[in-house]
C-alpha cells in the first residue's frame, strides 16, 4: 500500500513552480505538487484554448448503432497508421487526453452491469458507479457520454512498479480511466445528481433515440454529439481570409460584422450581407425619423426621432450606440433612452456632433400655426436639462423643418419660413455660443419652396454646403459658403411635382443631387469640375405603378456611390440599393434590402469608421411606425 502525503496543490493559490532550497528536506508533497502544477498548466491550456472534441484526422469514440438489442458500438476510429499512437482513437475531455485502442461494445465494458459481481467490485474499488443497462435508462432520448477520471495505481495492483533488481517499490502512478455511460435526457451529470462524481470530466458523445417495445439500436437512432476536427490553425489563415493580423483579430479588431457563411449566403441570394433588422428603441407608439443620425468623434452613433412616448404629446428623443460595443444596442440599462424635450409639442429633430463631445440638436417647437425653431447644445446625457436656444420665433409665422450642418466652428441651421415660403438660415458659432447672424435669420434663395418642402444639405471637403430643395416647378441646387453667406453654382432642374431631394458631397469635391418626380422615377445629377452634368433617371417606377420614394446615398472608401431608396405602394414599401462604379461610371444591379409585409420607408445611411454602412428607416412591421436599423457589409 502506497503511503503518500495529502495533496498540497491548490490552483487558487496561483503557485507555478516548486523551488528547492539548500538545507531543506525534500518531501513527497513538494515533488507531487510540482507534478500537479505542470499538469494543471497543460490541462488549462487544452480546456480553455483548444476545447473538447476529437482531433483532426481522428474519429475516436464514435457511437454507432448496429441493430443489436440494448447495445451499441464504441468505435476507436483506427486508421491503420504505422505509428501505434496513430492507431488509437482520441478525445479531449476538459483538457484530458483520452485514448481508445479498439472498438468495444457498450455492454463489454468492465464496469457494465452485465458483468455482475465483478463490475460491482471494480466500481467499489474505483469509487465510481457501475454502467447501467440501456433498458434501465428511461426516456425516448438518452444521452451517451464519456466519463473520465484518474486513479492511483500502486505496486499491489501492478507488480511492474517494483524494481526487480532491488525488490523495492518505486513511486506510485496515476492512471487515466474512462467509461461510456448513458442517462435519461440530454444533459450531462451535474453536482447533486446520483451519477455525478467530483474530479470527473464529462463530455457528450451521442443522443440515442429509443422506441417503446423495440430494444434495437439502429444506426439512424444515433445522433453524433462530439465536437470534431480540433486543430490549431496556422496564423496565416486569419491574414489570408480576413486581411488582419492574428493579434488584432484576438483583440476583436478587423472582425467582419457578420459571419462569412451568412455573407456568402446573402450574396448567393442576390442580397447584400447585413446584420438582422433591429429597432433602435422598440415601442408600441409611433416614432417618426427625420434623418437625424450622426457619428460622434468619440466613437458613438447617435439617433434622434420624435414620438408620442411621453403622455401622448410628441417629444424629441435621442439614443446612443457605442461602436466599440455594438451588441449592447442603442438602448439598455447602462445607456437608457434620453428624452430631449418636454411640455408642449416638439418634432422634426436634426442634429450634428460637435468636436468637444457635445451635440447640437434643432427641432420644431409648437403646433403648426405657432411653430418656431429651437435648439440645444450639450453632451447627450445633459440635453434634457439644458436650456433651449431660440433659432427662429417670428410671431404669426410658422418656422419649421430645421436642418443643421457643421463647418468648423459654425453650425448653420436651415429652416422653412412660411410667410415667404422660402428657405432661411441662421449661423451659430458653437465655440463661444454666439450667433453669427445676430440680427436674425437670412433668406437662402428667392425661389419659393414646393408644397412638400423637401430639403437636404451636405458639407464638402472645403467646408462649403451643397443644398438641394424642391421648388414649385422642379429642384434647385446651390453651393453655400457659410463664412460669407454667398451662394454659387445655383441651378434649377425642371421637374413636375419633384420632391425628396438628397444631396451627397464626395471626397473629391463633386456633389450629387437625387430627387423623385411625380411619376415616381428617381433622378440623379452630378456637379463635377466647374458645372453640373446632364441629369439622368437612374431608377424607374415599376410597371405596377410602385413609385420610388426617399432616396439617400453614401460614398464608400473606393469612391463608389451607394444609392438607397424605398419603392412600393404606400403601406407595402421595401428598401433597395445599387452602387455606382467610380471607374466605369455605371450603376450596378439593384438589390433588395427588406422584404417585410409592412411598410419599410424613408431610409437614411451613414458610413462608419470600419467602412460598414449603417442604414436607418421607418418600419410599420409591428403595427406602428418604429425606427429600425442594420449594418450592411460591403467590404471585408
Amino acid at each position: 500500500m502506497a503511503v503518500i502525503s495529502a495533496d498540497t496543490f491548490d490552483p487558487m493559490r496561483r503557485f507555478v513552480r516548486v523551488r528547492l532550497q539548500q538545507g531543506v528536506p525534500i518531501v513527497d508533497a513538494d515533488v507531487n505538487e510540482r507534478e500537479d502544477i505542470q499538469k494543471f498548466e497543460m490541462r488549462a491550456f487544452l480546456k480553455w484554448f483548444v476545447g473538447d472534441g476529437v482531433p483532426e484526422g481522428n474519429d475516436g469514440f464514435r457511437i454507432v448503432g448496429t441493430g443489436q438489442p440494448n447495445d451499441f458500438e464504441i468505435r476507436s476510429g483506427v486508421n491503420g497508421a504505422a505509428d501505434p499512437l496513430h492507431q488509437i482513437g482520441r478525445y479531449l475531455a476538459e483538457g484530458l487526453d483520452v485514448m481508445i485502442e479498439a472498438d468495444k461494445l457498450y455492454t463489454a465494458q468492465d464496469l457494465h452491469e452485465d458483468k455482475g459481481a465483478s463490475a460491482k467490485a471494480l466500481a467499489a474499488a474505483w469509487d465510481v458507479p457501475v454502467i447501467p443497462k440501456l433498458e434501465s435508462v428511461a426516456g425516448p432520448v438518452i444521452l451517451v457520454f464519456l466519463d473520465v477520471w484518474e486513479r492511483l495505481v500502486t505496486p499491489d495492483e501492478d507488480p511492474r512498479l517494483i524494481f526487480a533488481g532491488l525488490g523495492t517499490e518505486s513511486c506510485a502512478r496515476h492512471k487515466r480511466e474512462w467509461a461510456v455511460r448513458a442517462r435519461t435526457g440530454t444533459d450531462l451529470p451535474k453536482k447533486g445528481d446520483l451519477d455525478f462524481k467530483g474530479k470527473h470530466a464529462y463530455t457528450p458523445l451521442a443522443l440515442v433515440e429509443r422506441r417503446a417495445n423495440d430494444p434495437q439500436v439502429r444506426p439512424t437512432d444515433v445522433t453524433d454529439q462530439r465536437q470534431q476536427r480540433l486543430l490549431v490553425p496556422p496564423a496565416s489563415l486569419i491574414q489570408d481570409v480576413l486581411g488582419t493580423s492574428p493579434a488584432d483579430y484576438r483583440r476583436g479588431e478587423g472582425r467582419p460584422p457578420v459571419s462569412l457563411r451568412n455573407a456568402i449566403n446573402a450574396l448567393l441570394r442576390g442580397e447584400l450581407p447585413s446584420t438582422p433588422d433591429a429597432p433602435v428603441s422598440a415601442s408600441n407608439l409611433s416614432q417618426v425619423m427625420n434623418r437625424a443620425f450622426v457619428i460622434e468623434p468619440n466613437g458613438g452613433l447617435v439617433a434622434s426621432w420624435y414620438g408620442e412616448e411621453a403622455g401622448g404629446v410628441e417629444q424629441v428623443f435621442v439614443a446612443r450606440l457605442d461602436l466599440a460595443g455594438i451588441q449592447a444596442g442603442f438602448v439598455g440599462p447602462s445607456h437608457p433612452l434620453q428624452q430631449v424635450t418636454s411640455g408642449g409639442t416638439h418634432v422634426d429633430p436634426h442634429l450634428v456632433a460637435l468636436p468637444g463631445g457635445e451635440l447640437l440638436i434643432a427641432y420644431r417647437s409648437g403646433l403648426v400655426g405657432s411653430a418656431s425653431v429651437t435648439m440645444k447644445q450639450a453632451p447627450l446625457g445633459q440635453l434634457s436639462a439644458t436650456a433651449e436656444i431660440p433659432v427662429a420665433d417670428t410671431s404669426g409665422v410658422d418656422e419649421t423643418l430645421p436642418f443643421v450642418t457643421l463647418t468648423g466652428e459654425v453650425a448653420t441651421v436651415f429652416f422653412h419660413h412660411s410667410a415667404t415660403n422660402r428657405w432661411h438660415y441662421r449661423r451659430w458659432r458653437h465655440t463661444n455660443r454666439t450667433w453669427v447672424d445676430a440680427a436674425g435669420a437670412v433668406k437662402l434663395s428667392d425661389s419659393p419652396a414646393a408644397a412638400g418642402r423637401g430639403f437636404h444639405a451636405a458639407v464638402d471637403p472645403g467646408n462649403k454646403i451643397w443644398t438641394g430643395f424642391a421648388i414649385s416647378d422642379g429642384v434647385q441646387a446651390m453651393r453655400f459658403n457659410p463664412d460669407t453667406g454667398v451662394s454659387d453654382h445655383e441651378h434649377e432642374f425642371p421637374a413636375t411635382g419633384a420632391d425628396d431631394p438628397f444631396m451627397l458631397a464626395t471626397r473629391e469635391g463633386d456633389a450629387w443631387l437625387f430627387w423623385v418626380d411625380n411619376g415616381g422615377n428617381l433622378h440623379a445629377v452630378r456637379f463635377h469640375g466647374t458645372d453640373w452634368e446632364e441629369e439622368n433617371i437612374v431608377v424607374l417606377a415599376d410597371s405596377a405603378g410602385a413609385k420610388v420614394r426617399s432616396p439617400c446615398a453614401v460614398e464608400d472608401p473606393d469612391g463608389g456611390v451607394w444609392l438607397f431608396w424605398s419603392r412600393g405602394q404606400v403601406g407595402e414599401g421595401d428598401l433597395f440599393v445599387m452602387r455606382r462604379d467610380p471607374v466605369s461610371g455605371g450603376w450596378g444591379g439593384v438589390r433588395q434590402l427588406t422584404t417585410t409585409p409592412g411598410d419599410d420607408v424613408a431610409p437614411f445611411t451613414l458610413i462608419a469608421p470600419d467602412n460598414t454602412i449603417w442604414i436607418f428607416w421607418t418600419s410599420v412591421r409591428s403595427g406602428t411606425p418604429n425606427v429600425y436599423y442594420k449594418r450592411l457589409v460591403t467590404a471585408v
